[in-house]
């Protein structure tokens, strides 16, 4: 486990029993700025909403000023977990005796890290950390112990205990980066899959800090050339162990640089991809099976990352010489990849779709997740694609549209699958935790909706229907991150199109026409339907719920978005495929041979999704960095399923950006009717009841 090169002792004091009754437990929380909402006309809300306005090109002054408001904001002390005092007769890092759990609970930690995280992050191996346990605890890292406890504890636990195990990290971690040791490397990346559920603030750049340090320490270890050196046939001098250990280390950071940092519009990677092994691994002499089968499929959900890079790299080159890059053949020829990905993978990792439109079985949490992420990757891929092809006038609009369509819907299956078979154990273990989900969640149900509102049978057929499902599974999910905000504009969603708040999710028969009563039902209401943990639980025959806080989400590359003409985001994209417009607005329709009839508008749809789920366009440096959608970053400390122990704590103070917008059901209901052609459209019954009022005077267009 730690590197030929570098070896070392960790002393592990035994395990004492000690009373925790009396223990106080405390948790991060940052400062938290309340704004008022902003009150804004239906009609004008982009107008009105001044910096917090999602422009035509996607971008939110909101987001792009955020890192000068954060860096001229004073700095935020943080409460400090307590934890027992380290009495030792010299300064070696120890796990305190009153917190090193007793060996039968330490082997379950161990248990139920290896079946539900290591797939996620396969730093360890599972059989040589065994034999170290059993034979030579003083072998293993504390770093490394320590990152493994957080991990589980939080799902076993809930996340008191994960608190303590993070903080009791937190303090060891900087005594560890005295020089480079693997050993580190592997500790710091299962910490960082265990702070996913406890941001602090400026979460985004501290995990890309993160992967930024581990990659240097990586390189000064020379992981970024052992693959170089076998492939010269030349040995790396290192054990049969330490071997597999550089190379899967290696491949996760490679993932977690892309994850991260992509999602922060980040193209100064330091894991090129010529230093990345994509072979698929065979048996090797001395390791144990299943660790082999991690690796082979771990090498398959690598490769779905190296399609994301590749688009994200041809982008970087394309756009410098072509204003017209989506139809660049270079560009083009990279949608053969996404294909070719799903026909490369074996039989026991490829799925079967019923041709019902029901969830598909699913081996593991760990394929459906990885289906799940090529599927939102083949999303983000098409977008310039469909830009182009509705700027453009070309007819090809509709073959990108049902690609990314049908991904959606099989994002909704996937998902379905988890739930169903894993419990949300099997989303909160996916890399960026229940956060990518939620996200992937949000994208697809904005298609669905606009989906619904298509004149064309073979778009709008069953949109209904997953719309409903997908907002099912959110339902589920929030329960998992409550995130107060976030919340109120789902409930706004809710109230605005299901048939019964108190019941889940389904749409009122007269959707999308008649609208439900707006009633001033707040989100502590009890009428208002908060699904339970799935019947599964969120473990796996261990005790416990998966306790997750909330914090950005981290979605993967969105190419779009720059050196077109109009460099509108998929809600203009969409809009222009009825009007045929090159100018994004609104009110100008031209008609074209593109579509019929020339009425079908869902811009308002996606201005009141942006403006509710902050899908924004967020620029580093200049105008011309690429485009990038990425969530509205609002973290608080802890949500409800946390209540106990903060209730131990002073008025827990949280920063947040400014807060955005509260999106009403009448501006749901209204974007949705306004998204319909005049032949259908018919007045909303803004008084409650399932009658139309064909009366009601139709807003200028």
């Amino acid at each position: 486990m730690a590197d030929s090169r570098q070896t070392q002792n960790f002393p592990l004091t035994q395990p004492t029993l000690a009373p925790k009754e009396n223990q106080k437990n405390y948790v991060f929380v940052d400062e938290y700025n309340r704004h008022k909402r902003v009150k804004v006309s239906t009609y004008d809300l982009s107008e009105a909403l001044g910096e917090l306005r999602i422009d035509h090109t996607a971008t939110a002054p909101y987001i792009t000023n955020q890192k000068k408001s954060l860096a001229e904001a004073p700095a935020v002390e943080e409460y400090e977990i307590h934890l027992p005092p380290h009495i030792s007769l010299d300064l070696t890092v120890r796990i305190p005796p009153e917190m090193m759990p007793l060996d039968y609970r330490a082997m379950q930690y161990f248990d139920y890290f290896f079946t539900n995280i290591h797939p996620y992050v396969p730093v360890i191996n599972r059989s040589y950390f065994y034999q170290q346990w059993h034979a030579d605890r003083g072998s293993i890292s504390p770093l490394i112990l320590e990152g493994i406890f957080a991990c589980s504890s939080r799902f076993m636990d809930g996340p008191v205990q994960g608190d303590q195990w993070l903080a009791l990290a937190s303090r060891h971690e900087e005594s560890f980066k005295d020089v480079p040791r693997l050993s580190t490397i592997q500790a710091m990346l299962l910490i960082l899959k265990a702070r996913e559920a406890v941001p602090k603030r400026g979460y985004y750049y501290r995990s890309w800090m993160t992967v930024v340090n581990l990659v240097a320490m990586a390189k000064d270890l020379d992981l970024h050339e052992h693959h170089e050196v076998h492939q010269n046939g030349e040995s790396c001098g290192s054990s049969t162990f330490d071997c597999a250990t550089k190379t899967r280390v290696w491949h996760t950071l490679f993932v977690v640089e892309l994850m991260i940092g992509g999602a922060q519009n980040r193209s100064d990677f330091g894991v090129s991809l010529e230093t990345v092994n994509f072979d698929i691994p065979g048996s090797i002499p001395g390791l144990d099976e299943t660790e082999v089968q991690v690796s082979r499929q771990f090498s398959y959900f690598m490769r779905s990352i190296r399609n994301v890079q590749q688009t994200m790299l041809l982008f970087t080159r394309l756009k410098k010489t072509n204003k017209d890059w989506p139809i660049d053949p270079a560009f083009t020829q990279h949608n053969r990849d996404f294909l070719t990905w799903i026909t490369d993978l074996p039989q026991d990792l490829q799925l079967v779709y019923p041709s019902d439109g029901s969830s598909p079985w699913t081996p593991s949490h760990f394929v459906a997740n990885m289906h799940a992420y090529h599927d939102l990757s083949v999303i983000m891929h098409h977008r310039p694609q469909l830009q182009f092809a509705t700027e453009s006038g070309d007819i090809s609009w509709k073959h990108h549209m049902t690609i990314c369509y049908n991904s959606a819907k099989n994002l909704c299956r996937l998902q379905e699958s988890i739930l169903r078979n894993f419990g949300l154990t099997g989303l909160l273990c996916m890399q960026r935790g229940i956060n990518f989900t939620i996200y992937c969640i949000l994208t697809c149900n904005m298609l669905h909706l606009v989906a619904f509102t298509s004149p064309d049978p073979e778009v709008s057929s069953d949109a209904r229907d997953f719309f409903e499902r997908h907002m099912r599974i959110l339902e589920q999910c929030t329960s998992s991150w409550p995130m107060p905000e976030m919340q109120a504009q789902i409930n706004a969603l809710r109230e605005a199109f299901s048939a019964d708040t108190s019941k889940p999710f389904e749409l009122k028969p007269s959707f999308p026409f008649g609208s439900p009563s707006v009633s001033q039902t707040s989100l502590a209401t009890d009428g208002i339907y908060r699904p339970q943990a799935s019947s599964q639980g969120l473990s796996f025959d261990h005790p416990g719920q998966a306790h997750y806080n909330p914090h950005p989400m981290t979605p993967p590359l969105s190419a779009g978005g720059v050196h077109l003409e109009t460099d509108s985001s998929v809600a203009q994209s969409l809009a222009m495929m009825a009007t045929g417009q090159t100018d994004p607005q609104p009110r100008t329709q031209v008609a074209t041979h593109v579509l019929e009839p020339a009425q079908w508008n869902p811009t308002r749809i996606f201005d009141q999704w942006n403006t509710a789920f902050g899908l924004y366009d967020l620029p580093t440096s200049d105008d011309t960095t690429h485009s990038l959608y990425l969530p509205r970053p609002n973290i608080l400390a802890h949500g409800s399923q946390t209540t106990q122990h903060l209730s131990q704590l002073p008025s827990p103070v949280a920063y947040a950006p400014p807060a955005a917008p509260y999106v009403t059901p009448f501006m749901w209901q209204d974007a949705v009717a306004s998204s319909f052609g005049g032949s259908q459209k018919r007045g909303w019954d803004y008084g409650g009841q399932d009658t139309m009022d064909q009366t009601q005077i139709k807003r200028p267009r």
